[in-house]
């Protein structure tokens, strides 16, 4: 198997959670050739983690907050000028790769001539809890009844199974896809940035789920106050990319279930019935998305030095600001 790997984790300020997730990328194996660590909030402790990477790691900071968004869109670009690189892992600092998790999702992507692969993601329980979709019957129903990677299996075989959208926690991109498709969309922050990008590669090329690629996602608690905000603007994004962007209209039949979950989240309180009409009026009808003029404006002084932003190996340090 030619591959060679370059993992990309956009970190803000969560370095023991970064400092996990690069032990696990230590046991992926010669497939993973770099990790490249976006430091959103260009803090010492991060860049110390990245040098002391296991695995060799880049540290790009571009003195300013990407977002998700902006930070896997620096990442893809420093991967994309390693002429060497076949693909992109884009990985959650929060996530933990379980052993041979990227040469097993490359497996699958050379079986099924996929260019962009998804793992099953489980919570700290071990169940499933996070999953591309749709996916073909009976895994679709399956999936979605929480069971172990191993109960999946059992049920629904280790073959490939095709998919319209996964979560940035754990996904593998092909060096064709990224150079067809593009970076992706700033004005969407981190709200379903995942969604958007993951539906524009694959309304053009095939992407798959591996069953037998397992990857954990342990997110910390939210703070207080931010689990509402991000659940709307979310509500919002998945609006505006089901309504107004072409290749989001895979998603529209799922968007009554979106609403439903975020009314069932509020205990169908009337205030969360304003949210979600605001949410729809303001993503489907008046294209509203989270970015903002002054994130943006960093975002695009930012993208004008991402060829130059690649820094040096084994965790060197460069500002690109």
């Amino acid at each position: 198997m030619s591959a060679r790997v370059i993992a990309i984790i956009p970190a803000f300020h969560r370095p023991q959670l970064l400092a996990r997730a690069l032990r696990s990328l230590a046991g992926q194996g010669p497939l993973l050739a770099r990790v490249v660590v976006v430091n959103n909030s260009s803090d010492a402790e991060t860049a110390r983690l990245t040098a002391e990477s296991r695995v060799p790691a880049t540290l790009l900071d571009y003195g300013c907050n990407l977002g998700t968004a902006g930070g896997i869109a620096a990442g893809m670009a420093a991967m994309l000028q390693d002429l060497r690189a076949t693909h992109a892992f884009v990985m959650d600092d929060d996530a933990c790769a379980t052993p041979d998790l990227i040469s097993t999702m490359l497996r699958a992507a050379e079986e099924s001539k996929a260019e962009a692969v998804a793992p099953l993601i489980t919570d700290g329980s071990g169940t499933i809890r996070w999953f591309p979709g749709p996916l073909a019957q009976p895994a679709w129903n399956v999936v979605r009844r929480s069971p172990t990677p191993a109960e999946f299996l059992r049920q629904c075989g280790p073959a490939p199974l095709e998919w319209n959208w996964a979560i940035w926690a754990a996904v593998l991109f092909s060096r064709r896809a990224i150079e067809a498709v593009g970076y992706p969309r700033m004005d969407l922050w981190s709200q379903s940035t995942d969604l958007e990008y993951t539906l524009r590669v694959s309304a053009r090329f095939k992407c798959v789920l591996a069953p037998a690629a397992v990857c954990q996602h342990l997110p910390p608690p939210a703070p207080d106050g931010g689990e509402g905000k991000k659940l709307f603007l979310g509500l919002q994004s998945g609006n505006y990319i089901s309504f107004r962007l072409r290749h989001g209209w895979r998603f529209i039949r799922h968007i009554p279930g979106q609403h439903y979950r975020y009314l069932r989240h509020y205990r169908w309180r009337l205030r969360a019935w304003k949210e979600a009409a605001v949410a729809l009026v303001g993503g489907a009808v008046l294209g509203r998305t989270p970015g903002n003029t002054a994130r943006r404006a960093d975002y695009l002084r930012a993208v004008e030095k991402f060829p130059e932003g690649k820094a040096g190996a084994g965790g060197e340090r460069r500002r690109a600001g």
